[in-house]
């Protein structure tokens, strides 16, 4: 198992975030609303730098019946748009929103000795 620190966990607040490499690869880890995030840091479209995109709930539509207007409405699971193009992915599993068949390497942060610390030995995907 191979772990990298990212910062002091009293340090890294709501909102705060952070990109380390793990196993040669660029991780972003995002602290949305108190809880922490890891996530490939390059967008499966174009490489797009996942730690610069907006953090927000997730979007999911209610779909009804024919000829009636869908619902579309942001819930509370987070997700990470790349700012380049705008594809969306759950912060949570990785999966991209619309497309399931696309999905980023997701990653457990651990705290430890007062620090936290991005691990590849639990990885979610």
């Amino acid at each position: 198992m191979t772990r990298v620190r990212v910062a002091a966990a009293d340090a890294f607040d709501d909102g705060s975030r952070a990109v380390v490499t793990l196993n040669g690869h660029e991780v972003a880890v995002i602290n949305h609303d108190g809880e922490c995030y890891a996530i490939l840091n390059r967008c499966a479209h174009d490489g797009g730098s996942l730690d610069e995109g907006k953090v927000h709930g997730r979007l999911v539509a209610d779909v009804t019946e024919p000829g009636e207007r869908d619902v579309e409405r942001f819930c509370d699971e987070p997700s990470v748009t790349c700012p380049l193009h705008g594809w969306e992915y759950d912060l949570e599993s990785g999966v991209h929103v619309g497309d399931a068949g696309i999905r980023l390497p997701t990653f457990d942060v651990v705290e430890a000795d007062g620090n936290l610390y991005v691990t590849d030995g639990e990885s979610a995907d």
